[in-house]
């Protein structure tokens, strides 16, 4: 399917940075053919745009749709905030390549790092593949709203040439070269790179296989990833800076060493608890750049804020007594009767008090926003921040925690802010040259907040409302700048030649609203789901997906591979 259509009145933002200016843009079978003022129209239908901007459609190179891509083709609500193309396979996780026996761990192992319903992954994905190539080939058998590319998952390429031993040693050099090879066969069938992690652990609290690469490993990946253009997406230890900084100049030094390959970490963000945390990493991005790396972190507009419940969650992560009371699949009477044993309790609080980074350290439970309570006389703290309940009550945050769960017959929610909350250092962090504006994580942790709508977020509050970058800069970094890193030739600007796909909006329509619980999950769960931006209209390959923020039901997108990327990813320019 390929749109013709006329977008007339608008003012047009190439997405090469340069300043915006009046004109029509005329679409003829997907492709941009005309570009000028008081264009007149032919016989394709008419897109008013008065008052509106018009733009490349917003590249997201960091969402997790891989599974929920066969229950909502749309990837509701992408489109409704102008994105037009996804980069899936992040973070070290996929589904392919896959032997039939592992199906059962890696769904169990998906779900519990991207916090997703369990069950779905066994209904709803196919799981018709062994190699990526027949992986590729499903996903480009389908249809959806949003142009879909993928990553390759380290952790999978390992599962699928090591075996279980993955999980716990490195690769002999024939395992080696079945691995360089297996890579080297899904990016010729349409991967973009590889994504690694050297952070998440599984249900069981063991390490991930990718962590267990060795430095001939990576660089066997490197090196095949270089010889095909491709990208690598990593996240590092964050157990620390220090961890996290020695595996950034490691990656860094693979880039270099293979000619520039581009890695993209997860990411940067404004610390509360430490101020010097963004500022050291800008510091080695900026010299690892200066070596010849090509490097950059992920920089949201959001501040990372996390539910906190008592049924699925991994803000828990870092104590255990606390991690498998809520992770576990037991009858509800059982989760009570630990939160009531003395026993537990003194546990949980000895490795309360044992945390030095992540929840609860430096407070974290004090911040956190009572989002549902099970007891009528308790709605009136809907809304205020746990340190109320800490202050009123006494006593170990443990217990007092232990108690509420309690009371609120473990039904009771809170939602923790963990970062970006100086929004002066988060407006730097996505104006910086060493940082590209992603890391929405849209399709993942689904019932603790929606990714979808950093697009939105970015325009309105720091456009619009705090002038930290001109709308002209806001929308190259959110265009033009990620497709140069994918290496995507026909897509990011607007010019003529190009694919059509297109952002309309009028910026002082633009709305980043709170998420709101929907059951639309298949077998009644629910999700999270922020509410359409308020674009005008959407097109993907010139065909209209929204209008208005309601979807038109098209699905004129395509899976891209290959032969969507130009030879040779390019630095984006300052």
């Amino acid at each position: 399917m390929r749109g013709n259509a006329l977008i007339k009145g608008g003012r047009v933002i190439d997405g090469t940075g340069a300043p915006a200016f009046t004109a029509d843009l005329r679409i003829k079978t997907g492709r941009i053919v005309e570009i000028g003022p008081d264009l007149a129209p032919g016989e394709e239908e008419v897109f008013n745009a008065d008052g509106c901007y018009v733009s490349p459609g917003f590249i997201d190179t960091h969402a997790h749709y891989d599974g929920s891509l066969y229950w909502d083709p749309r990837f509701d609500p992408i489109a409704q905030h102008g994105v037009t193309t996804l980069l899936i396979g992040n973070c070290g996780l996929g589904i392919a390549p896959i032997h039939k026996h592992q199906i059962p761990g890696i769904s169990a192992l998906f779900s519990y790092i991207e916090d997703l319903p369990r069950g779905v992954f066994d209904t709803e994905v196919p799981w018709t593949w062994g190699d990526f190539d027949a992986y590729v080939s499903d996903l480009r058998s389908r249809e959806y709203a949003v142009n879909v590319a993928t990553l390759v998952s380290h952790s999978l390429l390992r599962m699928f040439e090591v075996g279980d031993e993955s999980w716990n040693r490195p690769s002999t050099a024939e395992e080696r070269k079945r691995l360089a090879g297996c890579l080297d066969r899904a990016m010729k069938a349409g991967a973009f790179g590889f994504s690694t992690s050297r952070f998440d652990v599984n249900p069981d609290g063991n390490k991930v296989p990718s962590y267990f690469a060795d430095a001939q490993e990576w660089d066997d990946l490197f090196a095949v990833t270089a010889e095909n253009k491709g990208v690598v997406q990593i996240i590092p230890d964050l157990s620390s800076l220090d961890n996290q900084e020695k595996d950034l100049r490691e990656m860094c030094e693979l880039s270099i060493r293979h000619g520039g390959v581009p890695v993209m970490s997860n990411g940067i963000y404004e610390r509360p608890e430490d101020a010097t945390y963004a500022t050291r990493l800008l510091k080695l991005g900026r010299e690892m750049w200066a070596k010849g790396a090509t490097f950059y972190y992920f920089a949201s507009p959001r501040s990372i804020e996390l539910v906190v419940n008592f049924h699925q969650c991994m803000v828990m992560m870092y104590m255990p007594a606390w991690a498998d009371l809520v992770q576990s699949v037991v009858p509800d009477d059982e989760k009570k009767r630990r939160l009531a044993d003395p026993a537990w309790r003194a546990t949980a609080r000895e490795q309360w008090d044992a945390v030095q980074e992540g929840f609860p350290s430096r407070g974290g439970l004090a911040r956190c926003r009572i989002i549902t309570v099970d007891r009528p006389e308790y709605e009136h703290y809907l809304g205020k921040t746990f340190d109320v309940i800490l202050g009123e009550r006494g006593g170990h945050p443990s217990d007092v925690l232990a108690d509420w769960a309690l009371e609120n017959n473990l039904k009771a929610e809170l939602v923790c802010p963990f970062t970006n909350l100086d929004l002066d250092v988060v407006g730097q962090l996505l104006a910086a040259d060493e940082s590209l504006i992603s890391g929405s994580d849209a399709g993942a942790h689904i019932g603790m907040f929606d990714g979808a709508g950093d697009t939105t977020l970015v325009l309105t509050r720091h456009v619009r409302d705090r002038h930290d970058m001109s709308i002209e800069v806001a929308v190259k970094r959110m265009s033009s700048d990620q497709a140069k890193v994918l290496g995507l030739v026909d897509r990011g600007t607007l010019e003529v030649g190009k694919i059509a796909d297109v952002a309309v909006f009028n910026l002082d329509d633009l709305n980043w609203a709170p998420e709101k619980k929907v059951f639309d999950v298949p077998g009644g769960g629910s999700r999270l789901r922020r509410p359409a931006g308020g674009f005008r209209y959407t097109f993907v390959s010139g065909v209209l997906v929204q209008q208005d923020g309601e979807y038109t039901g098209a699905m004129p997108a395509r899976f891209l591979g290959q032969e969507a990327r130009v030879a040779s990813p390019s630095p984006v320019a300052a």
